[in-house]
């Protein structure tokens, strides 16, 4: 291995950190971003931590999350206007916070992963490139553990088209489920709503053939409601098969 630079700017940390090559040396030049970050931040007198006897007893996971909500109130502060940029860092950090809590549950179900950083790295990113706070966050969820080819394809896609490479009608779907997903019991209700529709759709078949001239109009729109609700939800249900690991 060769002997890695000493990055003597943030610009040139975060260009050697976006480039590694692998994940330690990726670890190393964050670390580079995280040491440069706060001498800059001590140079313009705004805290890093509360006491020098308090920092010693944070961990580097808390170290770590004080500076990703650091680089993020920088990145949405930079728009014009005191209000406004104050508006914007606590979207910002509201969204970040959210990424941030689910990030730190996938890591503790998979310790290996990098959740945390890879989902620090999607959602940064997506804010550098101009994306709003609520839009960064649903990207990030839907980029995921994306690998670093698979996370540049994916900007890429992003900075052209407006969603992930696999399409915009994909990305409407796992951001739907998400939404869903986030709601407290959004599981149990998709759930909930494939039986119930299915179950309506057993029965309306059922009362096709004893129905009416007057009534069959009515079970016709029973069996299509019920089949489009079964259909949709089961979409849902799929999507969220498919993206647990998001």
């Amino acid at each position: 291995m060769g002997e890695r630079r000493i990055p003597e700017t943030l610009e040139e940390a975060y260009r050697l950190r976006d480039t590694a090559d692998s994940l330690q040396e990726r670890d190393f030049y964050q670390e580079q971003v995280y040491h440069l970050r706060r001498e800059e931040y001590r140079s313009r007198g705004i805290r890093t931590e509360i006491s020098s006897r308090r920092r010693e007893r944070q961990s580097a996971i808390e170290f770590s999350r004080e500076m990703f909500f650091l680089e993020v109130a920088e990145i949405s502060g930079q728009a014009p206007g005191g209000r406004g940029a104050r508006a914007a860092q606590h979207e910002a950090r509201r969204y970040a916070t959210r990424l941030d809590t689910h990030a730190f549950l996938k890591q503790l179900a998979s310790p290996h992963s990098g959740a945390v950083e890879l989902y620090r790295r999607n959602y940064l990113e997506l804010l550098r490139m101009g994306k709003s706070p609520s839009e960064a966050y649903y990207l990030s969820r839907v980029i995921g553990l994306a690998g670093e080819g698979e996370f540049r394809q994916a900007v890429e896609s992003v900075r052209e088209t407006g969603y992930p490479a696999r399409g915009g009608v994909a990305y409407a779907v796992e951001r739907a489920a998400i939404q869903i997903r986030d709601l407290p019991g959004g599981m149990i209700l998709i759930l909930l709503t494939f039986f119930a529709s299915l179950f309506a759709f057993v029965w309306a078949t059922q009362t096709w053939d004893n129905a009416e001239a007057g009534t069959i109009f009515f079970v016709s729109l029973g069996l299509i409601a019920a089949g489009a609700l079964m259909l949709i939800s089961a979409i849902f249900i799929v999507t969220f098969i498919r993206s647990i690991n998001k």
